[in-house]
């Protein structure tokens, strides 16, 4: 019995050993899986209860005009977080206050001071978790204004992490070209995306330890480099521009101007150096405020000096001029037809005037903007050659220029070309360009023959003066000769002299440039009916040019042909920027300073007689204006907007007209005006 007790003793306690050692066998297993397999995850587990992330912004590199005048620039400032669950009274304040609702009296306090609704803050302060973006890259004095509502009023839970906030110096000025950024730093537009790699500092990673409350208990370790909590204010480049500030206020300045005047849609204006492709100015309009960029229209952020397409009419004339010269198609004197209009298979080309002027040289043709001519010009060429050229001369493919939104252009594939077509190009239509590609074009023109690729972006310099990057004169190809080029540099000095462009004239100074009026494109295909793009290039002094300018207007409304809206702007853009760079004229007669040009233009523009306007009358007639006073050319063209024919007599300015100013006549009708 005894034997039996024992046996069953001995069993027990082998069972119990047993047993002993699978607890044991288990809890080693157990911690060889927590300490081994699963260490990673749990070590994860454990930071993220732990520590908060946050991430350290630094200033952006500043962007700075040819001269150094800041344009953008960044400073550090705070920006507004709530830690929801850690809005709770410490005991020292429960008990003073232990009916307050530190949620509620947080967002009463805060909101007049952050712009916010009082109930939306509440909702937030009340929704839990552990951050929570207020207010981004607050002014210096709002942070200055809550951190001391904080302090007066005890409120747990809210915290700054200070961020780098832009500001563009010049409000709206080259608001296309600079762009602007998003919150969290990075470039949405213009150079700020371009360039974003360049200008954004590298971010740095913060490891804050924290208690179950959330409060700091550790201080702040950093991930990165940086070592003992120090915060390192990173020194970045300085991004430096073509840009003349100067030029740059006097072009916008006349773009608004040409804006309230005109009424027009949209407008661009571009400054060049013919001779190295630096853009000096360039301009857009809608415009926008990259300080506040949210309150403006998309619409308004587009650069239409390079995103704009349309067909160019007049100003390309030029370029196909170049292209007969060059061939041998034609030279200056070469003797052209002109009987008013031509037709070309089914389709029948005027002149603007619908007047023919009979056998003229071809220097005529570019002079007076003859359609006819160009027509017969073109149809010499053919569709190869003229597709050819104007793919030599950059049209159909973007420039290169060191700016986002670029586009191409629309250019025929010489295969695909009609007759109908072939004269159509010949007088700038069937093409679509930008701004900067006609531009770029005329530049050729004025330096002799280079095509250039523009640039922007002057030079990139690091922080001890190094330039790591900078932009000069890149000839892409020559396209024409320098004696081509200086044959139709004449033509175009005679456009401004003698022929269409003479409200482009700058006194004491050679100014080369053309017109150009094209009917503009609608959305569906085909013309929008009354409505035209306004344009005029050129550039000074003709015989040796410093700057070359293009002003583009979109749909402007009354007056629209280039001679009439955009010449006057080049000329008064030019002729301020000419005196404050002191470029002499060719002339002994001197100019005004720059302060009398603006009291002249004031005292011009009280006692200037306005221009005469035509009336399109609901019944179908016209109305017509006084002409008196005015000159042979602006009455043709007044009188082609109510699609009525000019019968003149004599030359000089009109002192009277035949029906009289208010009669009503049909569309169609000759007006007879005498000059003198």
């Amino acid at each position: 019995m005894r034997r039996h007790h024992l046996n069953n003793g001995r069993k027990r306690f082998g069972f119990i050993f047993c047993c002993l050692g699978l607890m044991l066998l288990g809890v080693f297993l157990r911690l060889g899986w927590l300490q081994i397999v699963r260490a990673d995850s749990l070590k994860r587990m454990s930071e993220s209860q732990l520590t908060a992330d946050l991430v350290q912004k630094h200033p952006r590199g500043r962007i700075v005009d040819r001269d150094g005048e800041e344009l953008a620039v960044s400073i550090m400032t705070g920006s507004l977080y709530v830690d929801p669950e850690g809005m709770v009274d410490g005991a020292e304040v429960a008990k003073k206050y232990p009916q307050r609702n530190v949620r509620r009296v947080a967002a009463d306090l805060l909101a007049p001071v952050l712009k916010q609704d009082a109930n939306k803050l509440y909702a937030t302060f009340t929704g839990g978790g552990r951050f929570v973006w207020l207010k981004r890259t607050m002014e210096p004095k709002e942070v200055e204004d809550v951190r001391k509502l904080i302090k007066d009023n005890k409120l747990p839970g809210l915290h700054f992490l200070e961020e780098s906030k832009r500001y563009y110096t010049k409000k709206r000025a080259a608001a296309q070209i600079l762009g602007f950024i998003g919150t969290d730093d990075v470039g949405l537009s213009g150079l700020e995306y371009q360039l974003n790699d360049v200008l954004k500092g590298k971010d740095t990673k913060y490891s804050l330890m924290v208690d179950a409350a959330g409060q700091q208990i550790l201080g702040s370790l950093l991930k990165d480099e940086e070592q003992n909590g120090q915060k390192r204010q990173e020194k970045l480049p300085t991004v430096y521009l073509t840009l003349d500030s100067k030029m740059q206020y006097v072009l916008e300045d006349a773009m608004d101007d040409a804006i309230q005047r005109t009424k027009a849609k949209g407008a661009a204006a571009i400054i060049m150096d013919p001779y190295t492709g630096e853009i000096l100015g360039m301009a857009s309009r809608p415009t926008f405020d990259p300080n506040h960029f949210g309150d403006f229209s998309a619409d308004s952020w587009n650069n239409r000096a390079i995103s704009m397409i349309y067909e160019p009419g007049s100003v390309f004339k030029p370029i196909v001029g170049c292209m007969g010269l060059t061939e041998g198609v034609i030279t200056p004197d070469t003797i052209i037809q002109d009987n008013g209009s031509i037709r070309i298979a089914d389709r029948v080309i005027h002149n603007w005037d619908g007047e023919g002027m009979g056998p003229v040289p071809f220097s005529t043709v570019i002079k007076f903007s003859i359609n006819t001519g160009m027509v017969q010009l073109g149809m010499e060429l053919g569709a190869r050659r003229m597709i050819d050229y104007a793919k030599r001369f950059g049209f159909g493919s973007p420039t290169g220029i060191d700016l986002p939104g670029e586009e191409h252009g629309i250019l025929y594939r010489a295969q695909d070309m009609y007759e109908p077509d072939i004269a159509t190009m010949a007088i700038g239509q069937g093409i679509a360009v930008t701004p900067l590609q006609e531009l770029r074009a005329i530049c050729a023109i004025a330096n002799g023959g280079e095509l250039l690729k523009p640039y922007i972006v002057k030079k990139i310099v690091a922080p001890d003066g190094t330039i790591i990057k900078g932009g000069q004169k890149e000839v892409v190809r020559n396209v024409i000769t320098p004696q081509v080029a200086a044959q139709m540099r004449a033509m175009m000095e005679k456009v401004v002299s003698e022929g269409g462009g003479k409200t482009a004239a700058i006194k004491g100074y050679r100014i080369a440039g053309k017109t150009g009026t094209a009917e503009k494109l609608a959305e569906g295909g085909g013309y929008a009916a009354g409505q035209y793009i306004a344009s005029f290039v050129g550039f000074v002094p003709a015989d040796k040019p410093r700057y070359a300018m293009l002003v583009m207007l979109d749909t402007p409304q009354g007056a629209f042909y280039g001679s009439q809206v955009s010449a006057p702007i080049f000329r008064d853009t030019l002729q301020q920027i000419l005196v404050a760079k002191g470029i002499q004229p060719a002339d002994s007669e001197g100019l005004p300073s720059f302060e009398e040009m603006h009291a002249m233009g004031a005292k011009e523009n009280v006692k200037t007689k306005p221009t005469p306007q035509i009336q399109l009358l609901p019944n179908g007639k016209v109305k017509l204006p006084d002409f008196k006073g005015i000159d042979m050319r602006l009455a043709a063209e007044l009188l082609q907007q109510g699609r009525l024919r000019l019968k003149p007599y004599g030359s000089g300015h009109a002192y009277q007209q035949r029906p009289p100013a208010g009669v009503e006549v049909d569309e169609g009708a000759t007006v007879e005006i005498w000059f003198n």
